[in-house]
């Protein structure tokens, strides 16, 4: 078994716990819902697994995205759930057998750098695709924080998309849209703080 040296474990499993253990107390301080907690409960797991290129990540994140779906919609956050369902969940799929395909191990995968100009184009990308969304697509629903909504759901394409294919960076897009929906997800628990464990 691989030891765990200081740094994981300062840097990586402490933090993961505090945050699961955070989780918990509001869960139970706000008599929360099992289906809210268990699917924030199972990404710090497959956030774990990640950073360590566990390609089992993928696959607990796929059952995860189910979960993540059924939690979207009961708060009107119709493509955020469209992407946990329709975009993360096949993409999951998808790069687990492509990791598994130039594994480094038993369970880790070897991981590609982007070249600049691929860097570039995927930041491009996002502008006319979240335009798309929501201008185009948002008529269709009365969801909540469309125009946030609208730019997770490109994000999350683009950062499923850039995993799937092995590039570092794609965790590096998927920091920035962590911090933009922790902003959203302070907002949506400022009212309703049942929702609070999202934003840890």
């Amino acid at each position: 078994m691989k030891k765990i040296t200081k740094r994981e474990l300062f840097v990586d499993y402490l933090p993961t716990a505090l945050a699961g253990i955070l989780i918990i107390c509001f869960a139970i301080a706000k008599e929360q819902t099992f289906l809210k907690t268990l699917p924030t409960l199972i990404t710090l797991i497959v956030l774990l697994m990640s950073v360590h290129a566990n390609r089992f990540a993928f696959l607990l994140g796929a059952a995860n995205s189910v979960l993540y779906a059924l939690a979207y919609v009961n708060e009107a956050l119709y493509f955020s759930a469209a992407n946990a369902l329709l975009v993360s969940m096949p993409i999951q799929i998808f790069s687990f057998f492509n990791w598994s395909r130039h594994k480094d191990g038993e369970t880790q995968a070897k991981l590609v750098r982007m070249k600049w100009w691929q860097i570039a184009a995927s930041v491009v990308a996002c502008i006319p695709l979240w335009a798309a969304c929501y201008f185009g697509l948002s008529s269709f629903f009365e969801g909540s924080y469309a125009m946030i909504d609208c730019l997770l759901f490109v994000l999350g394409i683009v950062v499923s998309v850039l995993l799937a294919f092995r590039f570092v960076e794609g965790q590096y897009f998927n920091t920035v849209s962590c911090i933009i929906s922790l902003a959203l997800w302070i907002v949506i628990s400022l009212k309703d703080p049942s929702n609070i464990n999202y934003a840890v």
